[in-house]
């Protein structure tokens, strides 16, 4: 076996040491899909709501849906692939939801673990054949595309920002 000079052995570690980072830093530049941002805000009822779902849905079939929740302040920011990257240039027609769950106050306050009979009383209480409740709070026509009425133009540069009014009734 022939011996490697230091020279060709630098060269080839410098070589290598170059491939392996541009192909790091070239999984770093975010997404290739063209997303630009997108933010706003919802309101329902004219009050700032947290936790709205707000659903950007795309009018080319070819399109890619994007989504946001709101904050305590009704801000959302879109996401398509990446948090917070926004959505694709194009139309959209929006809905938008906001569920929430009651809670189930049938079972006992105070649960002993170690008592056996306070954990039977828990499970004698369960009613695993009933539906959770829950209720939306925006009204129905909101969480339809075709019947929400809202809708949205994206554009490739300037400001994304498009707020929405919708009511609980």
């Amino acid at each position: 076996m022939k011996p490697v000079s230091l020279q060709v052995l630098t060269k080839s570690i410098l070589f290598a040491s170059a491939a392996c980072a541009c192909l790091v830093l070239s999984g770093c530049g975010g997404t290739s899909l063209g997303t630009v941002p997108v933010q706003g805000t919802v309101t329902i009822d004219g009050n700032p709501v947290e936790g709205v779902t707000i659903v950007f849905n795309p009018d080319d079939a070819g399109g890619r849906a994007a989504s946001g929740r709101t904050d305590a302040s009704g801000n959302y920011t879109l996401t398509t692939e990446i948090n917070g990257d926004g959505a694709l240039p194009g139309g959209y027609k929006i809905t938008v939801s906001k569920v929430e769950v009651e809670e189930d106050d049938t079972l006992p306050e105070q649960v002993d673990p170690n008592d056996e009979g306070s954990m039977d009383a828990i499970y004698g209480q369960l009613d695993t054949s009933k539906e959770q409740k829950s209720k939306n709070l925006v009204a129905k026509k909101f969480g339809n595309a075709t019947t929400s009425g809202l809708a949205a133009t994206v554009a490739e540069e300037g400001e994304n920002k498009f707020d929405f009014e919708v009511t609980s009734k």
